[in-house]
């Protein structure tokens, strides 16, 4: 009667190994599924964060340029780097933008068609492109029109 106690044990201390290892197998499973729903979310949150700066950097650079007075004949310029023609000064970007890059072109075009003239021509109206890059990727780009008032 002793001997299937003893066998009953042995059977017992199996199950306990098998079912550790279940528990880590189960364990490995949730933590690599709870380590990868973390950087999804670490890479979604980068990118709404580009796009939210991209979006801001438009919409300043557009009203900066439609402030600024007419620019005949065109005009291209990026901040930072090339200051705009009417302004020397700007050739940078607030801190919070450092990474970040502005390239703003001013084409001449035509009033009733909105089609690009010719080099030197100008009647009064440009169509106004603002793109927005970071790390050499283009972010956002925007066109706008800027009449001569």
């Amino acid at each position: 009667m002793v001997e299937p106690h003893v066998t009953r044990e042995r059977h017992e201390s199996g199950q306990t190994l098998v079912e550790a290892l279940i528990a880590l197998l189960v364990f490995s499973v949730i933590a690599t599924s709870f380590m990868g729903a973390i950087y999804a979310s670490r890479s979604t949150t980068t990118v709404a964060d580009e796009q939210s700066v991209a979006e801001s950097l438009v919409r300043l650079e557009m009203e900066y340029v439609k402030e600024s007075p007419y620019w005949g004949l065109g005009f291209t310029y990026e901040v930072p780097g090339t200051a705009p023609p009417w302004d020397e000064d700007r050739t940078t970007l607030d801190d919070p933008y450092a990474s970040y890059v502005v390239t703003v072109t001013g084409d001449p075009i035509d009033p009733s068609s909105h089609n690009a003239l010719a080099p030197g021509i100008d009647h009064g109206m440009q169509q106004v492109t603002v793109q927005v890059s970071r790390g050499g990727s283009l972010l956002l780009e925007t066109h706008t029109i800027k009449v001569n008032r």
